[in-house]
């Protein structure tokens, strides 16, 4: 029954972590739709450093969304 609770928990976040990923890129397309739609030009270029600095941001928060229900996971582990 254990085994069925941490898989269970564990397929509930990996589909959660899919959809939102799913999301974004649909949301990201459709803006880029309606841009095109209305005339608008593309966005101004990002510059190096905001680039760098958004894909530190990224690797933080999906290291966060990652680690925090593995050692969640792991402490109900070591504690059953």
């Amino acid at each position: 029954m254990d085994t069925l609770i941490l898989f269970a928990l564990f397929t509930a976040i990996l589909i959660s972590v899919v959809v939102l990923i799913g999301r974004l890129l649909v949301r990201r397309r459709a803006q880029r739709e309606e841009w095109e739609a209305n005339g608008r030009p593309e966005p101004v270029p990002r510059t190096a450093e905001e680039k760098e600095r958004d894909r530190r941001i990224a690797i933080t928060w999906g290291c966060l969304v990652i680690a925090v229900p593995v050692v969640l996971i792991l402490l109900y582990t070591v504690t059953r």
